[in-house]
């Protein structure tokens, strides 16, 4: 994979962060961030990355993607820290926001496949939109809710994903602060902010839930690009050798017509002929299974 092109000056690009966090970096790390940057149309200005306590394996490979140039900063956290826990990966998504310091930031994850074919001015266009009144960011379409309405290309939405969200830097610090600030400065140790009503298991995705109860505090709106054949940003939550599986088909447009701005849905591709098969095969077999299977006095499978 190459090492890739300082970013123009001048450029979209040059005002941009993109934000990362995560839990786990494999090989699939750095081939996904690249698609990133050809979906963007070129390297950011700045990439930022913050891990939430991975073992060494997950380490080694963020290290070797920072000295390769593909990540400018990148923070690590001891996995003995009472920050590393599943539940409080919000920690790390706000401060990846937090050590951006160019002027608009994306947000996106390495578990998510991106496509474009033309859409050249994409991102320009996209930063335009948020100097439109009401407009808070940018973001997919595959969201916990269907659109309330179409604003031209763009659907819109109350709710900005961490799958991917473009937003100014001014307006994500004003959110977080208006928000969550008290727990911010309690270092997220104090109580979990009451106004948030997200069931328990839920809290963990709280910078989204924050924004959301932004954009309805204050009336704004996000926006999302609707997908087509040329457009696709997917979320696949998966790693490693199946994630680069998936990405293969995806890039070969396998199936893609099905997810198009599908709330919550993640791509899946239909099964192969061979896959289909093994999977008769094995649905057979279980059914044979259970009409061998011993029975009780009273007839019922053990």
């Amino acid at each position: 994979m190459p090492t890739p092109a300082a970013t123009p000056a001048e450029s979209p690009l040059s005002r941009l962060t993109l934000a990362i966090s995560g839990f786990g970096a494999d090989r699939a790390a750095p081939r996904i961030l690249l698609d990133w940057f050809r979906f963007l149309g070129g390297r950011p200005a700045e990439v930022v990355y913050v891990d939430g306590g991975s073992a060494r394996t997950s380490t080694r490979v963020l290290t070797s993607m920072l000295h390769r140039g593909l990540i400018d900063r990148l923070e690590l956290l001891n996995p003995r820290h009472w920050e590393n826990s599943y539940d409080r990966c919000y920690i790390q998504e706000y401060r990846a926001g937090r050590l951006a310091t160019r002027p608009y930031i994306m947000f996106v994850k390495l578990d998510m496949l991106t496509w474009r074919q033309g859409h050249a001015r994409w991102l320009e266009e996209d930063m335009a939109r948020l100097d439109q009144p009401g407009v808070f960011a940018i973001t997919n379409s595959h969201l916990i809710d269907p659109p309330t309405g179409r604003e031209g290309p763009y659907l819109r939405y109350d709710f900005a994903s961490l799958n991917f969200a473009l937003m100014k830097r001014e307006a994500w610090e004003r959110a977080m602060r208006e928000q969550i600030g008290g727990f911010i400065d309690a270092e997220f140790r104090g109580p979990f902010p009451a106004h948030i009503q997200a069931e328990e298991r839920w809290r963990r995705a709280l910078v989204e839930w924050a924004w959301q109860s932004h954009c309805r505090a204050n009336g704004l709106r996000t926006l999302a690009r609707a997908e087509s054949s040329d457009w696709t940003i997917f979320h696949v939550n998966k790693t490693g050798r199946r994630l680069l599986a998936l990405r293969k088909r995806f890039l070969a447009r396998e199936g893609i017509e099905a997810f198009f701005d599908q709330p919550k849905m993640r791509y899946r591709p239909p099964h192969t002929g061979p896959a289909r098969a093994g999977r008769a095969l094995e649905g057979a077999v279980r059914g044979l299974r259970s009409l061998v299977r011993p029975r009780d006095e009273a007839g019922a499978p053990r």
